[in-house]
């Protein structure tokens, strides 16, 4: 009786403490964790093309909360395999910015199927939340910049961190810092390259911005540039992250809206492109609308300055972060001739003595040497 007694007991120890751990180890609680959504430049030039930090891993049953860190426009976006969709779409109205980015779509959980959209989240302060209930490795999107695109390491419930938000937070500014220098590189890199045209012109090349690897300079480069009556000037897009415009409209006026809702009966309104295609002719010489419409990554417009003035052009598409040009058209003329004319106030040196300020100073020398000679022999007669 004794020794039952005594393996009973052992035997409910034993059982006590393989399941000791887990019942003195309480449920974990679900976290939440903070990403953040692109940055940028004191003057919204320079910008990240970024979810930061670029990985992310968390535990089943998790949220992350995406927050802007950016006066720009940005998605968060889970395509789950799917087609990505089309930015811009034809109505009857004219081009339409596509509703399916524009507005929300799923959510508020993830388990890795289906198309999740914040939607378009602009500014500086919004921010969307997602929690995950399946593990699993997900990768999302940003639907207007193609090539911004981040991964949620989804891991089962209860597994231990890689990161704490600490880390991840500091993860996310080292990856900021690297975009938005690289950026300025790019920035100081652009140059204003030119041609020569058949009828004796000048075409010169403005960059609508320059980018890659995520971070991009939200500027035309140069801002500012002066030609000659009847040179042209060629705009082209070689940021793979952004689309852009060159519309040229009177700056006494108001900068023409990018986007213009229009209230529907039903559902939520048409957002119309008003400027997205080509208006107006390609010589600019008023002080109307000329416009590109949208230019896409690789394309190119051209616009021929007939008329001296002074002509402010802008990207409809960011102007809020200060995307504006000038165009100062000089009137043409002959360089004189005998070479290129020469900026006043220089010293001619090597055109001919006769007409030089070396004449009068080999005089003036002449002359002091004649002057000192006589005085030496003046004072020569005073001694004898």
């Amino acid at each position: 009786m004794g020794s039952f007694v005594v393996r009973f007991l052992l035997g409910l120890f034993v059982a006590l403490a393989l399941r000791g751990p887990a019942l003195a180890r309480p449920a974990q609680a679900a976290s939440t964790w903070q990403v953040l959504i692109g940055g940028e430049s004191t003057d919204h030039a320079l910008q990240a093309q970024a979810f930061l930090p670029s990985t992310i891993t968390v535990n089943e049953g998790d949220t992350i909360n995406w927050t802007m860190n950016a006066d720009f426009s940005h998605t968060v976006s889970f395509l789950s395999g799917g087609p990505r969709p089309p930015d811009v779409m034809p109505s009857d109205t004219g081009v339409l910015f596509n509703p399916a980015i524009a507005f929300p779509s799923g959510g508020p959980s993830y388990d890795g199927t289906g198309f999740v959209n914040s939607g378009l989240l602009q500014g500086k302060g919004p921010s969307f939340a997602l929690t995950f209930t399946k593990a699993g490795s997900y990768t999302y999107v940003c639907l207007l910049h193609p090539g911004m695109a981040a991964t949620v390491v989804v891991q089962p419930a209860g597994s231990t961190y890689p990161m704490t938000q600490a880390q991840v937070d500091a993860q996310a500014n080292a990856e900021l810092y690297a975009k938005l220098s690289q950026a300025e590189q790019d920035l100081e890199g652009a140059q204003l390259a030119s041609k020569a045209n058949s009828n004796g012109t000048t075409n010169y090349t403005v960059v609508n911005g320059v980018g890659g690897n995520q971070a991009t300079v939200v500027r035309f480069l140069p801002v500012d540039v002066t030609v000659k009556a009847g040179a042209s000037v060629t705009w082209l897009g070689t940021d793979p992250h952004e689309i852009h415009t060159v519309s040229f409209y009177d700056p006494a006026g108001k900068v023409p809206d990018f986007v213009v809702p229009q209230p529907q009966p039903n559902g939520p309104p048409k957002l119309v492109i008003p400027h997205g295609a080509p208006e107006g002719d390609r010589e600019v010489d008023s002080q109307e609308l000329y416009n590109s419409g949208i230019l896409a990554p690789g394309q190119s417009y051209t616009f021929t300055f007939p008329k001296p003035g002074v002509y402010t052009y802008v990207c409809l598409v960011h102007a809020s972060q200060g995307m504006f040009g000038k165009v100062t058209v000089q009137t043409a003329k002959a360089a004189p001739s005998g070479g290129a004319s020469r900026p006043a106030g220089l010293p001619r040196t090597g055109e001919g003595a006769q007409s030089g300020p070396l004449v009068p100073l080999v005089v003036g020398a002449f002359l002091l040497v004649l002057l000192g000679a006589l005085v030496l022999r003046r004072r020569a007669a005073q001694i004898r």
